[in-house]
């Protein structure tokens, strides 16, 4: 098989995940639904993990609800665009993904946000951001 065959196919099958996930975000709410999977972490040691709440903020985007979508994880506001860079430079071969390949493929760029990562998780399971959620929501 060619090797651009290879990639549009890797394109469509990428797109058509993406798209029933988000019709099935969009029906299923997370939050209350047992379809939904569990972060292992929460429920081995209580405390939220960096990426705890990435499915409710979904769906909270798909509702138009933005304010509890960020509530829930604002660190994947931050981490979104730099995904979408990501899955941008992986499918792609033109000159200008293969500049942006190099930025975010970087060895500062992944500790930065590796840092970043293991920051935020502090931070989402302290009394003062706890306290602060629940003052807003």
């Amino acid at each position: 098989m060619a090797k651009s065959t290879k990639r549009w196919l890797w394109i469509v099958a990428t797109i058509a995940v993406v798209a029933t996930l988000v019709v099935l975000y969009y029906i299923f709410d997370p939050g209350s639904s047992h379809l939904a999977p569990k972060c292992p972490m929460k429920l081995l040691t209580g405390f939220d993990c960096p990426s705890c709440g990435v499915q409710r903020a979904f769906h909270n985007v798909l509702h138009g609800n933005l304010v509890a979508a960020f509530l829930v994880n604002p660190f994947l506001w931050l981490c979104l665009p730099y995904l979408l860079l990501v899955l941008y430079a992986a499918l792609f071969s033109t000159p200008r993904a293969q500049r942006v390949k190099r930025l975010v493929f970087h060895e500062y760029t992944i500790y930065f946000f590796l840092a970043l990562y293991f920051i935020w998780w502090v931070v989402r399971n302290t009394p003062l951001w706890l306290n602060f959620v629940a003052d807003i929501g």
